[in-house]
């Protein structure tokens, strides 16, 4: 059986070789079950990942999980990117992806409006305070602590009518990765 620790052994690792190679680690999911456990490991860099990236983080990092002896079961460590609409976890996301669309998901309802779900335009994160711009217009505030999930959202539409993501490139970014 692998804890939680593990996955945060893990993430302690990854990001570790990450900066060693000029990536990030986006997010890292745990499955499988009995005496096969999987990890899913998502990095990015900005213009996105290819596949030498993702399997020279897969070398690297499952050389260091085995020296450090992270996980005692039998494992698959898949590392792939995060996708067009990756998900936003730390305040360096919110910044970078500033202008780009987002769909965020509350850890409790909206006291104002009851409401758990946004989607709008990021505007903004200041303070561990996330703003976006509400699809009916408004402006919503909410604190990074206080989000359960959130994404970056692509107008499928466009993409499908060669027009691209919708908004273009994120803030210091050379586009979103896929």
């Amino acid at each position: 059986m692998v804890s939680h620790d593990a996955v945060s052994r893990i993430w302690v690792l990854a990001e570790a070789v990450a900066a060693d190679l000029g990536l990030e680690v986006v997010e890292i999911e745990r499955g499988g079950g009995g005496k096969r456990q999987m990890f899913r490991l998502f990095i990015d860099k900005p213009g996105g990942v290819d596949l030498t990236d993702c399997s020279r983080m897969s070398r690297e990092l499952g050389g260091r999980m085995e020296e450090e002896g992270t996980v005692n079961s039998s494992h698959v460590l898949e590392v792939s990117s995060p996708g067009l609409e990756r998900p936003l976890r730390k305040a360096s996301d919110f910044r970078r992806f500033a202008g780009q669309r987002v769909t965020v998901r509350l850890r409790r309802r909206d006291d104002a409006s009851g409401r758990q779900r946004f989607s709008g335009v990021l505007k903004d994160i200041e303070s561990d305070v996330v703003i976006i711009e509400t699809d009916d217009g408004g402006e919503r505030s909410f604190p990074l602590g206080g989000i359960a999930r959130a994404r970056l959202e692509v107008d499928w539409d466009s993409v499908f009518k060669g027009k691209g993501p919708e908004g273009g490139p994120g803030k210091g970014d050379g586009g979103v990765s896929g």
